[in-house]
């Protein structure tokens, strides 16, 4: 083959090829970037529902937003046995709490703040609700309790912030019969 027969072959190669990238443009767009799809679409400022439920791929509930009928605002994140393992609650007053659960669904450590001074806790709690930890603060008073497997107070350590500004530490049997207060 010439030169010229090349030089015509190769120019034919080249619009063949830009005409078919032309079209395979047409039949399959390549997809559009995020920041084009934002500036072609005009972007939700804000979405309104009752509810909000997030699901797995399996249609299991795995979080829920929402606000009960008493007016308290619930956000619950569960496991894939549909068990609740946190929530958040803000009441309608604006105290809030911090619940986080065993396997079973029962709450196993505790925090809420109270509005207006009213009192901060911390709880750890046994298998059956019952208060296994508890640290306490308020306007007045801090206190810390441990307590047994069934409940019961063995150990309180509680400072008085008032004038006197005394500290107690108060021991109990497992019967909660005190055995030593100091002083």
């Amino acid at each position: 083959m010439t030169q010229t027969g090349n030089r015509a072959m190769l120019i034919a190669a080249l619009m063949a090829g830009a005409l078919g990238g032309a079209a395979s443009a047409r039949v399959w767009p390549a997809p559009a970037s995020a920041f084009a799809a934002q500036q072609s679409q005009q972007l939700l400022t804000s979405i309104s529902a009752k509810q909000f439920e997030v699901m797995d791929d399996q249609g299991n509930m795995r979080a829920k937003l929402n606000v009960s009928g008493e007016g308290m605002a619930h956000l619950g994140l569960y496991d894939q046995d549909g068990v609740e393992r946190a929530a958040l609650v803000v009441t309608k007053e604006g105290s809030s709490m911090l619940a986080l659960s065993g396997d079973d669904g029962k709450p196993r450590l505790a925090v809420n703040v109270a509005t207006h001074d009213g009192p901060a806790a911390v709880a750890l709690l046994n298998p059956d609700s019952s208060a296994a930890a508890e640290l306490i603060v308020n306007k007045d008073q801090r206190a810390m309790l441990l307590a047994d497997r069934k409940g019961n107070a063995r150990v309180r350590l509680q400072t008085d912030l008032g004038a006197n500004g005394e500290s107690a530490l108060t021991i109990y049997d497992n019967n909660n019969k005190l055995l030593k207060k100091i002083p």
